[in-house]
């Protein structure tokens, strides 16, 4: 469980051994915490805001508000260095940032994707111009989804997501529907999860280590917000990627 300033945990990233960057969806603040006993350290960055997630990059941490704007973070005092402001459709709400080491971009997830849309979009934000691509790089329809789940009144609206480190694989969280989907590093569904409403109450918040381990944060509802682990655990065949 943890404890009251992280209630509203909306994102997670991991920081160091032991140790994530997390931060809430109501103030404009960095928290380095503890994966063993819950403590963290706060460190103040901007104004009180809808901040929905946050990835590590080289250049430090990005978060993101629910409008899509990102503001990059020093990794090691929270300072807030930069503030990207981009434009998206009037509908268009985000809640799910990752960072693509292999192309040096960010994906922003939406998790509605203009009115009434049965899909997700996601957009490139590249590294070395800080621009964001004109059009999506990949599109995920909600019957592909559906077929995967084998039920055709699943919804999906992605709350986090996260490359694995060693797969190559890449994860989105929705909270809603209590899913978890994995694709291909190019975006295409592969195989999609349900996860237990007692252990996941809202699932805000993904993020792997560097030796795949997993880490997985709920938002606080009726009771606290909590923080579950789970340990990697390597293919039992090789060429999975």
């Amino acid at each position: 469980m943890l404890k009251k300033p992280l209630r509203e945990i909306s994102g997670i990233s991991f920081h160091s051994p032991g140790q994530l960057a997390a931060i809430n969806d109501e103030e404009g603040k960095l928290f380095i915490l503890s994966t063993t006993n819950g403590k963290f350290n706060t460190l103040s960055f901007g104004k009180k805001g809808d901040y929905e997630d946050i990835t590590r990059s080289p250049e430090g941490y990005y978060v993101l508000k629910s409008n899509g704007n990102l503001h990059l973070l020093d990794g090691r005092t929270g300072q807030e260095k930069m503030v990207y402001r981009l434009r998206f459709g009037k509908f268009t709400e985000f809640e799910s940032l990752c960072f693509d080491a292999e192309k040096n971009r960010l994906l922003l997830i939406c998790k509605t994707c203009e009115k009434d849309e049965p899909a997700v979009y996601a957009w490139a934000f590249n590294l070395d111009t800080h621009s964001l691509e004109e059009t999506p790089v990949f599109r995920i329809d909600w019957k592909e989804i559906r077929r995967l789940g084998k039920d055709d009144t699943l919804e999906f609206f992605p709350s986090a997501a996260e490359f694995h480190p060693l797969t190559g694989k890449l994860f989105i969280l929705s909270a809603t529907d209590k899913l978890l989907l994995q694709c291909s590093r190019e975006g295409v569904p592969e195989k999609i999860t349900g996860l237990n409403p007692d252990l996941f109450q809202q699932p805000e918040g993904l993020c792997f280590t560097p030796n795949g381990d997993l880490f997985i944060s709920n938002e606080g509802r009726q009771s606290k917000a909590s923080l579950l682990f789970f340990p990697y655990q390597a293919p039992a065949s090789a060429g999975t990627r």
